[in-house]
Formats: C-alpha cells, sequence, structure tokens
C-alpha cells in the first residue's frame, strides 16, 4: 500500500486493517481526510491487490458511472456500513483466477443458504447488523522526553505527530516539562533513571512498541471495534456450523471472547473513575464541618472534634493515595487553619501540592493500567483483523445472496471468444418492477463465438442494432454492459445463463453524449477504442446527434471497419442505411427489433427480443403506420401507404 509510505509507523497496522475491512470512518479520522477521499485509498489499494487499475477494465466515464449505479443499488442490501463500503469500493479483475476465488465464496455461501435455511439467515443477519466499528478516540498525546540528540527522528518516524517530543539533559529539565503533564515518558539508554512522581522510565528498545508509547491509542482501537466482536462471537455461538465452513475456519471463538472479557473490564474500570481531587477535598470539608457543628451542640471541645478529623485525614491519605512527605503535608494543611474556628477549611496553599502529586499518580497508574491492558489485547490483534473482516465479508456474501434472489442472478461462464446473455433482464428495469412497475421481459443476445445457443445469432464479432424507438436497444445494451460489469466484479449477472469474456469494456451511453454535446469530445472518446491493443468489447448507443446524418453514417461505418482484432462490438444506431453502403459485412451482423403492429388504442406493440439478421422497424414507419389507423380520407391514406411501402423497400433493399 504505497499510500502508508508517510504514515507513521505505528500507525501502519491499523489502517491496514482499515482499509481491509473495510472502515473509512477510521481512514478518514486518522489520515485527515474525507470519507470520499478514504473511499479513494481502499479503491487504490483493491486495484494495487488485483493487479488491474479500475479504467484500465472499465475504460470510458460512462462504463464507470454504470459500475457505481450498479454497486450503489447492490449496496442497499447488505446490513453494515461497513458491508456497504466493501461493495462500493470493489474493483474489477480480468483475471480468470481471481474471479473463480470470488464465484466459489458465492457458492459456498449459496451452500451454507441451503443447509441453513432463510430463517436462520435471516438470524444471521440481524446478529451482523449490531456490528459496528466506532469512531476511535485517540486519548491523550503522550509527552516524551528524549535524553539524546538524534533519537527525536526515530521518534518522528514512529510516530509522527500523534505524540509531542522534548529534549531533556538535566533532571531539572524533566521536573520542568511535568509541569505541562502529569506524567512524561522518559527515554532513556542505559543512564541512570529519574526517581521522580510522574516520569516513567522507558528504555529506547522499547521506543517502537505502541504499548509502551502510546497504550491508550492501542485499547481504544479495540475498544472502536467492541459491537463487531460481539457479533462475530455470537454469530459463531449460535451457530455452530459456521466454525467448520469455509468462511469462517480457523476464527478462535476463545480469543475472541478474552478480548471482549479485557474490554468489559476496561469498560468497568473508566464507568468508576478516580477520584477527583477538588471533589475529594470539599465534600470531606463539608463532613468534618457538619461533625463540627453537632460537637458543638452537644457541648463537645476541640479534643473531640481533634479526634474526628484525624480519622477523616487517614481516610482521605487513603483515597488520595498519598505517602510519606504528601501524607505530611495533608496533616500540616489541617492543623494550620484549626485555630481559626469555623467553618473548617484545609490549607489551599498545601492542598495544592498535594493536588500535583496526586494527579501525577493516578497518571502513572492509569498509564500502567493501559499498558497492561494493550500488552493484553495486542497479542489478539491478528485475531481480531481477521474475524472483523470475515464478519464484514459474510456480510457482503449474504447481501449478495439476497441480492441473487431479487434479480434472479446467476454465476456466469468465462468465455474466450464471445459474449452471450440468455434471458437477460436490466437490473434498473428489475428495481422498478420490485418497486410495483410493469414486469420486465427477458430478452436474449450474443455476438462472437458464444456457446449459449440462442437460435439465429450467427457468429459475428460486430452487430449493429436497429428498431424503433423505446423499443428497448438501450435497455438491451445497459442489460450487456452490466453482465460485463458484474463479471469483472466477480458477481452474478441478471440472466438464467451467461457466458462473458474477459475484456476491457468500452460503453459510450447516449445520456452521456447528449450531455456533451460535442462532436469533438465524442471523436476523442472513441479513439480510445484504436490506441490500446488487444481484446475488447465495445457498445456504442446512438451517436447520429453529434452531426448531420450521411457524415454520421460514414463516420461509424470507418469505426466499425476498423475495429482492432478481437473486438466485440454492438452498435445501435437510425443510420442503418447510411451505414450499410461503407460497411463491409464479413463480419458484421445487423439485428432488429421488431413492431407486433398497434394495440387497440393505437400504441405501437414492440417485441423486445431482437430479430437476428434483420433490419428493425424505424420509428417512422412505427408512427405512420399509428397514423395510417386513424386517418379516414382516401387521399391522405394513399399517402401513407406509399411512405410505408418506400420504407419497407428501403429495409429490404439495404440489406
Amino acid at each position: 500500500m504505497s499510500f502508508l509510505s508517510h504514515i507513521p509507523r505505528f500507525m501502519k497496522p491499523y489502517l491496514k486493517d482499515a482499509v481491509e475491512f473495510p472502515d473509512l470512518g477510521t481512514l478518514s479520522s486518522i489520515l485527515g481526510i474525507t470519507r470520499k477521499e478514504a473511499e479513494k485509498v481502499v479503491i487504490r489499494t483493491n486495484e494495487d491487490l488485483a493487479g488491474y487499475k479500475v479504467r484500465d477494465v472499465l475504460c470510458t466515464k460512462e462504463t464507470r458511472e454504470l459500475k457505481k449505479e450498479i454497486l450503489e443499488l447492490f449496496s442497499s442490501y447488505a446490513t453494515t456500513k461497513n458491508g456497504r463500503d466493501m461493495v462500493l469500493t470493489l474493483t474489477p479483475s480480468l483475471d480468470r483466477e481471481e474471479l473463480q476465488k470470488r464465484f466459489k465464496g458465492m457458492k459456498e455461501s449459496e451452500k451454507l443458504k441451503e443447509v441453513m435455511g432463510a430463517a436462520k439467515i435471516a438470524r444471521m443477519r440481524e446478529i451482523i447488523s449490531k456490528a459496528e466499528i466506532e469512531k476511535q478516540n485517540f486519548g491523550e498525546s503522550p509527552l516524551i522526553a528524549i535524553r539524546r540528540r538524534g533519537i527525536e527522528v526515530e521518534v518522528k518516524e514512529t510516530y509522527g505527530d500523534f505524540v509531542h517530543a522534548e529534549f531533556v539533559d538535566s533532571a531539572d529539565k524533566a521536573k520542568e516539562l511535568l509541569q505541562k503533564e502529569n506524567i512524561i515518558l522518559l527515554i532513556g539508554e542505559g543512564e541512570e533513571e529519574f526517581d521522580e512522581l510522574g516520569i516513567i522510565n522507558i528504555n529506547v528498545d522499547d521506543l517502537s512498541e505502541p504499548c509502551e508509547i502510546y497504550p491508550e491509542f492501542v485499547v481504544n482501537s479495540f475498544m472502536a471495534k467492541k459491537n463487531a466482536i460481539e457479533a462475530m462471537v455470537t454469530l459463531l455461538n449460535e451457530f455452530k456450523a459456521l466454525t467448520d465452513s469455509y468462511l469462517f475456519k480457523g476464527i478462535p471463538v476463545e480469543d475472541l471472547e478474552e478480548v471482549l472479557a479485557i474490554i468489559e473490564k476496561i469498560e468497568a474500570e473508566r464507568s468508576k473513575g478516580g477520584s477527583n481531587f477538588d471533589d475529594a477535598i470539599y465534600r470531606r470539608e463539608e463532613e468534618l464541618n457538619k461533625e463540627a457543628n453537632r460537637i458543638m451542640r452537644s457541648g463537645g471541645g476541640v479534643a473531640a472534634f481533634k479526634g474526628y478529623l484525624e480519622e477523616v485525614l487517614v481516610n482521605m491519605a487513603d483515597e488520595l493515595m498519598l505517602t510519606g512527605e504528601a501524607k505530611n503535608v495533608l496533616w500540616e494543611s489541617a492543623y494550620e487553619n484549626l485555630e481559626r474556628g469555623l467553618p473548617f477549611e484545609l490549607s489551599r496553599e498545601k492542598t495544592e501540592r498535594l493536588r500535583q502529586s496526586y494527579n501525577r499518580k493516578m497518571g502513572e497508574r492509569r498509564y500502567y493500567r493501559l499498558r497492561e491492558y494493550a500488552n493484553q489485547l495486542e497479542r489478539h490483534r491478528g485475531e481480531v483483523g481477521k474475524a472483523i473482516k470475515m464478519l464484514f465479508y459474510f456480510d457482503f456474501m449474504l447481501a449478495v445472496l439476497q441480492f441473487s434472489r431479487d434479480f434472479a442472478l446467476n454465476i456466469p461462464e468465462i468465455s474466450e471468444e464471445g459474449l452471450g446473455v440468455v434471458m437477460g433482464r436490466n437490473i434498473f428495469l428489475v428495481s422498478e418492477e420490485l418497486r410495483g412497475d410493469e414486469k420486465v421481459v427477458p430478452v436474449s443476445y450474443s455476438i462472437g463465438k458464444a456457446n449459449s445457443g440462442i437460435f439465429g445469432a450467427t457468429p459475428n464479432p460486430v452487430a449493429i442494432l436497429t428498431g424503433a424507438n423505446s423499443g428497448g436497444k438501450t435497455c438491451l445494451l445497459v442489460m450487456l454492459a452490466t453482465s460485463i460489469i458484474l463479471t469483472e466484479l466477480g458477481l452474478p449477472v441478471p440472466a438464467e445463463r451467461a457466458e462473458i469474456p474477459l475484456m476491457p469494456l468500452y460503453l459510450y451511453r447516449r445520456k452521456m453524449i447528449k450531455k456533451t454535446g460535442s462532436f469533438e469530445y465524442s471523436m476523442r472518446a472513441l479513439s480510445r477504442i484504436f490506441m490500446r491493443e488487444g481484446s475488447k468489447v465495445v457498445l456504442i448507443d446512438e451517436l447520429e446527434a453529434l452531426t448531420e446524418p450521411g457524415a454520421m453514417g460514414r463516420i461509424m461505418a470507418s469505426i466499425l471497419n476498423n475495429l482492432p482484432k478481437d473486438t466485440l462490438a454492438v452498435v445501435i444506431t437510425h443510420l442503418i442505411h447510411e451505414i450499410l453502403p461503407h460497411i463491409g459485412m464479413a463480419k458484421v451482423r445487423v439485428d432488429g427489433i421488431e413492431s407486433e403492429g398497434l394495440d387497440a388504442a393505437g400504441n405501437i406493440i414492440v417485441d423486445r427480443q431482437p430479430m437476428f439478421n434483420h433490419i428493425g422497424s424505424s420509428t417512422p414507419e412505427l408512427v405512420i403506420k399509428k397514423l395510417l389507423g386513424r386517418v379516414r380520407k382516401e387521399e391522405l391514406k394513399a399517402v401513407y401507404e406509399e411512405i410505408i411501402a418506400v420504407l419497407e423497400k428501403e429495409r429490404e433493399v439495404a440489406f
């Protein structure tokens, strides 16, 4: 992960985990970047692992935007934020072996679903939904005192700006630093240790150990993962069969339970908190004044109050952990003001000295407890990381199962020379169908040497798709593009059966062309097809609006005639009559989506399934037929009939 090169060394294992989970919240907070930038970090890392950059597989902006639309639809099926982020940061691959590994995970999940049943899968998803990595609290930045010049370089490389470092060449300088913090970590290298409350002596060999230098960060990193660890423990304890599955084999439940026990102990200690020095002082003074008033009312004297005072001072010394000289100062602060009478008050000058001592002692105690817990937890960091990564991957896989069920997705076959989709559906239309819209009509289509067995689909590598507007041409193109993108992401496709080639995809969508409205822009975009060698899939949706039809027909013919070797292409156009005179038909097939006539209301009825080696009816032809059915004047009927005859003859001659 090259982006980690400038990150402090101690942070790299934690960031590596955050990338692999993925945990965009932790990444953004630690790196000081936006969540969107954190998403890009994860994608770049996934690209490095896959060996392919997204733009080298999905080669146009339109293709990458379609991928984003697909994954946003899919991500809603994950039950955790991290599961959704795992979906949104998926990157494609052209490596057959890598994709087969991804498909294997889906097959294992499918088997698990068959064994467990829908009710248990639903319960698993409920458990997983509670898993969340909370935003990490960094805690207090340690103050490091360095006794030898040069060590500060290592401190900077190891901890960056997460710690403060100061050079110390004497005990007096160390004591001066103690005025800033309750404790300082004094890094030594065989020198005599400073025996002063608040100074924690650490050997230089331990400088690279976060548990020694920054134990609070280590502890908090585990605390933030508590919900995710709990979810994994609950999952494995409730469903014992998971421990032997392909996905969860080797995850030690006992270690995770031990981590949870340590976290709960830390939480219990934090909930109690320590005694606040000022609160303790004011509380004891209030007790002493109440007792003094009672003694006075009952006729008691100074001797009786002193006896009670001694008892309170002993309790205070214990509560504030005072020993030796500090204990003597407490007694002095009590008796110094005793002769002044009521209300009783400890000497503020002397208690100020006690406050400093108390805070340093509490700081030391807190440091040693955190260090102990940090070391206990850090021993399990590998197991915890593996478990959480698998938990969110399982959420991802269960999301795939649910997504596949709703959208009728199936794992495709990897093809060498052809693209074929049997009974494929556009997932965006299916999404609308699931919300109550009209039922989606599946279609079958292939180009190249596919073994799909689609009747009439000759194995030409290039197809021109014709037909009326609103006939389903663009939906078919998006369905093909979606099937390729999903396959190269290692996901199932919206078809009963599919053969998908592992080739870079160049998709040019009509809405993008309309948006730019620039002939020059579109020509530059199309030029990318010719700038890269090797096989590829090219899908183009209606470029005719860019310039006048005759010129555009010749341009499209030139593009199709010169497509690089081993290119598979589908081009949607209304300019078939302008293109055909200029094109070599050896590798090109012309297909059409045909009208079935008009319904009772005069609306065009379209058969969504393309007819192969057939020019589809154009929109003008269908509109004229529609108008013909509504006119009564014989003169106008004759005009319409002549127009229809001319258009039909033109179709026959052209083909």
